[in-house]
């Protein structure tokens, strides 16, 4: 898929990893307060990938290349543009960088595949999309 240079736009990263896929829930949002796929806003003047990857490091704390990013899914939304990236875990040397909390507070947790489709407050746009692309 070809990534648009529209700004702004959102990124999130399906991480698929042995021990599950990390979710991150930021208590400082007003309710209701939803476990959602790490990402965030792009900022400057960074293309999709390189604003996912500096969302990870900086959310979960994993450290990912380019070639690790996989742009599974894009959408173009009211007011921004929408990019859903998958990750290849096994580029990763080890996951000695996965927090538990995030920089601002976040709780990360690793949810199995299998829990997404009725994890009670995963965030429904989130869902939806993984249901669409047929992960769950």
């Amino acid at each position: 898929m070809e990534q648009k240079l529209t700004s702004p736009y959102a990124v999130v990263a399906l991480i698929v990893l042995p021990q599950g896929i990390p979710l991150v829930k930021d208590p400082k949002k007003p309710p209701p307060n939803y476990w959602k796929l790490p990402g965030g806003r792009s900022q400057d003047k960074e293309t999709p990938t390189e604003a996912i990857i500096r969302e990870i490091k900086e959310e979960i704390g994993l450290s990912f290349k380019p070639k690790d990013m996989e742009l599974i899914y894009e959408e173009e939304r009211e007011g921004h543009n929408f990019y859903l990236f998958q990750t290849n875990p096994v580029s990763l040397e080890n996951l000695e960088g996965l927090k538990t909390k995030g920089n601002e507070g976040e709780e990360i947790r690793l949810f199995l595949p299998e829990e997404l489709e009725t994890l009670p407050g995963f965030f429904p746009p989130h869902l939806k999309i993984l249901k669409e692309i047929k992960f769950i």
